[in-house]
């Protein structure tokens, strides 16, 4: 559910830039990681990455318990579902590696940065029904909340150092609420129908 979900950002990110730069046949953003160990930035050049790099579970709404009937009209009991939110970071790799290219310079990434940040002001709420291609990626996911993410130069700069590679501009979101429930019964009772009174008392 988690890739299924970060793919169709991404190509909801690629047919919008499409239809912004005019350029149909050219994908732009990829669904990678930020970098590796022992290669630096794996972000393909003149490209931004979409790179998740934090889960986290939401306990706000967490439900205690899961109950639903059967077809032979039992009651089963399930584990609540875990609610999780994404933190995905998209970096711009645009580092002048070709000089004579200017698709491929720093300011080309910055353009394409803020194109992303005028989509996701101006829909950042994903359904079944205002976005179709969802259901197709997942059936499962009825909703991805996808909100813009501050955070401090201390954290940027360790962030960074883990990675072990130079900054590359980027944009911080957090994608809220991928739901997880395996149905896998623990536990199963008849439904309660009547209830009965008693009020019969015993002589002395």
């Amino acid at each position: 559910m988690i890739h299924t979900a970060l793919s169709f950002l991404t190509n909801e990110l690629n047919e919008y830039l499409k239809l912004r730069t005019g350029t149909p046949g050219v994908d732009r953003v990829f669904l990678t990681s930020v970098a590796t160990e022992s290669d630096g930035v794996v972000i393909p050049d003149k490209s931004v990455g979409v790179s998740l790099i934090n889960i986290e579970e939401d306990r706000v709404y967490k439900d205690q318990r899961t109950s639903v009937r059967n077809s032979e009209g039992n009651v089963e009991y399930l584990n609540p579902e875990i609610k999780l939110n994404l933190y995905i970071l998209i970096s711009a790799n645009f580092q002048d590696k070709l000089v004579s290219d200017s698709s491929d310079d720093y300011v080309e990434g910055l353009k394409q940065l803020s194109h992303i940040i005028s989509f996701f002001q101006a829909k950042n709420v994903f359904t079944q029904d205002n976005s179709p291609a969802l259901a197709k990626y997942d059936p499962d996911i009825q909703k991805l909340v996808v909100e813009l993410y501050s955070y401090s130069f201390e954290q940027l700069y360790n962030f960074w150092s883990v990675v072990g590679t130079k900054y590359l501009p980027s944009v911080l979101y957090k994608v809220r609420v991928i739901s997880f429930q395996e149905k896998e019964f623990f536990d199963t009772a008849s439904p309660v129908e009547k209830i009965g009174i008693d009020s019969k008392t015993k002589g002395k």
